[in-house]
């Protein structure tokens, strides 16, 4: 391919041709777009709106008793020394998986932002009647939440 086809092609993997007027304009079109995150939601939104309460929560008891049993997947002896204590271990999972939960529910920090771009829907009412709002966000914006 000589040098005057591929300056008529444009841009080749990534790079501007500057002797390409098609090249230089979709480079400077590509300034505008807004860039799209690919959506890996496996679950839907609504879905975790109100159905999240349903959940029982996490118990730290519970995740160590689960470990503990799975135990002798790996070949580890389960369930009481021989005179009748409560193996070390056992209790060094429980005590493990309480402070996971604590540094979950006390430490941990969940980030929310929204680009701009996106957009909204909202009613509500006033004294003339319902009111609709229909719109895009005109900034980033970004919260915290936590996790109880």
């Amino acid at each position: 391919m000589s040098n005057k086809d591929k300056c008529k092609e444009g841009t080749k993997n990534g790079e501007i041709n500057f002797k390409s007027s098609k090249s230089i304009l979709n480079a400077i079109k590509n300034l505008f777009k807004i860039p799209t995150i690919p959506n890996t939601t496996l679950v839907p939104a609504s879905l975790l709106a109100y159905t999240g309460n349903m959940k029982p929560g996490m118990s730290p008891e519970k995740i160590a008793s689960r470990i503990i049993s799975r135990k002798s997947e790996a070949g580890l002896p389960v369930g009481p020394l021989p005179g009748g204590e409560t193996a070390p271990d056992e209790i060094m999972e429980k005590i493990r998986m309480e402070e996971i939960i604590k540094a979950l529910q006390q430490d941990a920090r969940i980030d929310v932002c929204t680009r701009a771009g996106t957009q909204l829907q909202a009613t509500g009412g006033n004294a003339g009647g319902p009111v609709q709002v229909f719109g895009t966000l005109i900034s980033t914006s970004c919260g915290h939440g936590q996790m109880f």
